[in-house]
Order: C-alpha cells, then structure tokens, then sequence
C-alpha cells in the first residue's frame, strides 16, 4: 500500500478491534492526516498529540469534543465543562475540583472492594462468566451512581441508557432513535434528581455543587442554575461509567493474551498499580479527542486550516515508538510510563484518581480469586462509539 491508499475512519467497525496497524502507518507516514470523507484532521504521535491538548488557544472545546458534534459555531449553554476553553473552563475547574475532591474519593475504597467482591465471589469455582457484562460494566456504575447519590435501583437503568447513548450503528455517525429515547431518558432521570435535591440535600456530589459558590474576576460569586448542574450530572455519571468498564474489559482481555504478565501481577500485587498505568497506555479506552481549529497551525511541516475538526489520537499516541520503548509490547513492569490517556493540560480527566482507584482494586480482587483464565476472542464483542474504544463482551473460561 502507498501513503494515498492510507485510510483511518473512525466510524469504521473492523478498526475498533484492532487500530493499531493504520494508526502506526499514520504515525510514520501521515502524521497530520487528513480524512477527506468527513473532512477532518488527525495527529498521532506522542509529541504532537501533547502539544495540541495544551495549545487551547489553537484548538478548541466549545465547537464539540467528539468528531461527530463538532460544528463551526461554538455550542450555546448550558455545556458540559468538557466543552469549554480557558478561562471559563478554569472558574469552573476549580469549583467542580473543590467539590469533587471534597466527596473524599480516596476513602472509597473500602466501599469499592465490598463491591467487587460481591460481584466476583459468585463465580468462584464456576466454569466463567462474562467479565465486562457481569461484573466490569455493572462497577463504575455503582460507584459513580453512589457518590451522585442515585438509588441503587436505579443502577442498571442507568449503565443501559448510558451504553445506549453513546452507540453507533454501523456506518452511521449519528446517534440512532435507540440512542435519542436513551438520551432522553437519562436526562428527564437527572432532572428529577435535581428537583429532589433542591427540596432535600443529602451528602452526595449533586447537592454539593448546589451549595457550592463559582468564583470568577469581576463578577458576583453566584450558584449553578439547574441547566448548568444537569451537564455536570451527566458528564460525571457516562464518562465516569463507560471509560471504567472498557478499561476493565481491556484488562480481563490483555491479561489472558499475556499470562507472563499476568502471572507477575499474582506473585506481586504490588505492580497492579503500574499494571494499570501500562494498560491505559497500551489501550486506551478513550483513544479519540475532538477538536475545533480557531486558527492555522502546522505540524510536521503540514498546515491545519482554521475552522476544522481535529481529532487527537491520544490512543495512538500509547504507541508512539518515538516516545516508548517496545511500544507493542504489554510489561507491567515498564518504568516510568508517562501516557495522556487521561488527556492532558487544562482538560486532564476530572476522574482520573477514582479510575486508577477502581481498576486497581478491580484487578486485586479478581487476581485474588482467580490467578489464571482464558478467552475465545471469537465471542469478544466491542462497543461502537467513535469516542470511547473497548470491550462489550469478554467470556472468560476458569
């Protein structure tokens, strides 16, 4: 093949398996690709992808942050702070940083260990189960719906419309009517929690951003309205379930694809911790950020137009051989992994520790209980979204 039959498509569903070949051609070949169909841009290594998350003045939020959103005009409020630049972006950092942080995450694990030995003591001595489908995407939404204070009951509906909102049919980049009533559906359970809340606060993350003050220069410290503290609601609840469960799910699959690791983690729980840095540099399960061009840029000696999509291959970027040593190769024994799976700069991901949080006691507890397993790849399925990359379905055998 030559450069000009190089084709990355994001909607393209036999690449969300395995995108790592076209994204090294990328890497190598075209690291400022351009996708003429859907008339974006992409970078791909390390260095580029790194710059370009911290040069928010030439690459913006507010136009959308998934390729399939992004529009030439900036999107009106109330928006997710994921879809704001500096210095609005900043003001409300720093608020959301003070409440979140406030709910305590790092005492949570007590509460996420019971979780996840409730859901793994079932399968000891079975023949397996279905480690994303019983157990890595039932996870993230227990602990995320916890610290919002939704009703367990709640829960499954919760994860269902989630991973339906998010959906993608095969070769279309719209969200199907399946995932419009799922949207639709989250959103009304939002406002109704909200409307509980103003009544009555209880010790969770929604009525501590009731009662929290944004602060910004030359203007009065004021309180979120309800339009602002819905996007809130819902960018905590579907980032912090999604990324979880395909982070997970790519463990339970590249743990059984390298038992020599595997085996290292049994005899020393103590490298899971690094285990989990690896396995977000080596599968990244948010391997895509959109972006809006507000001026020209280049980068290896290409020029990016203003007013253009931009996609950052943060994903790509875990692979990158100018910046990893062996980069194909799974070692949860690498040093000093530095990665921007997690994003980078003004935008690094508000959720961060309590995924690291999760994933490790994740994977302690299922170590624990079951050292050595296996995978039909044929049975493995994968979510279809052009945002978040990973898992379905992982059968595992005992």
């Amino acid at each position: 093949m030559t450069t000009t039959d190089l084709r990355w498509d994001p909607f393209d569903r036999t690449l969300h398996a395995e995108p790592y070949s076209v994204w090294k051609r990328m890497r190598d070949e075209s690291p400022v690709y351009y996708n003429p169909e859907y008339d974006f841009y992409a970078l791909s290594r390390f260095d580029d992808v790194m710059d370009a998350s911290l040069d928010t003045e030439s690459f913006s939020s507010e136009h959308g942050i998934t390729l399939d959103m992004i529009t030439d005009d900036p999107w009106g409020p109330p928006k997710a702070m994921i879809m704001m630049d500096p210095p609005d972006h900043t003001y409300l950092r720093k608020m959301v940083n003070r409440t979140f942080f406030r709910s305590r995450i790092a005492q949570l694990e007590d509460h996420v260990r019971g979780l996840c030995r409730g859901y793994l003591d079932r399968y000891v001595g079975s023949g397996g189960f279905d480690y994303v489908q019983d157990f890595s995407a039932k996870l993230p939404v227990m602990v995320i719906s916890s610290l919002l204070g939704f009703p367990e009951e709640d829960h499954d509906n919760l994860r269902e419309w989630s991973d339906a909102q998010v959906h993608r049919d095969e070769g279309n980049p719209e969200r199907s009517a399946a995932g419009d009533e799922a949207s639709a559906n989250l959103f009304a359970y939002y406002r109704e929690q909200i409307e509980v809340r103003r009544r009555h606060r209880t010790a969770d993350v929604v009525s501590d951003l009731m009662d929290s003050d944004l602060v910004a220069p030359d203007v009065d410290p004021r309180r979120l309205d309800d339009g602002e503290l819905l996007v809130f609601i819902a960018m905590i609840n579907v980032a912090g379930n999604e990324t979880v469960a395909r982070l997970l799910g790519w463990a339970a699959l590249t743990l059984a694809r390298n038992p020599d690791q595997r085996a290292l983690l049994v005899n020393d729980p103590g490298l899971i911790g690094n285990a989990v840095e690896e396995l977000l540099r080596y599968d990244a399960p948010s391997p895509i950020q959109g972006r809006f061009s507000r001026k020209e840029t280049t980068y290896q000696d290409t020029v990016i137009p203003a007013g253009k999509k931009v996609a950052l291959l943060t994903g790509s970027a875990g692979r990158d051989e100018r910046q990893y040593d062996r980069a194909d190769t799974f070692d949860v024994t690498r040093k000093g992994i530095r990665h921007i799976s997690f994003g980078h700069g003004s935008h690094f991901c508000l959720g961060a520790a309590l995924a690291r949080l999760e994933a490790r006691v994740a994977l302690e507890e299922t170590l624990k209980r079951f050292p050595e397993w296996t995978v039909d790849e044929s049975l493995v399925e994968f979510v279809h979204t052009n945002s978040v990359r990973g898992p379905a379905s992982v059968p595992i055998a005992l």
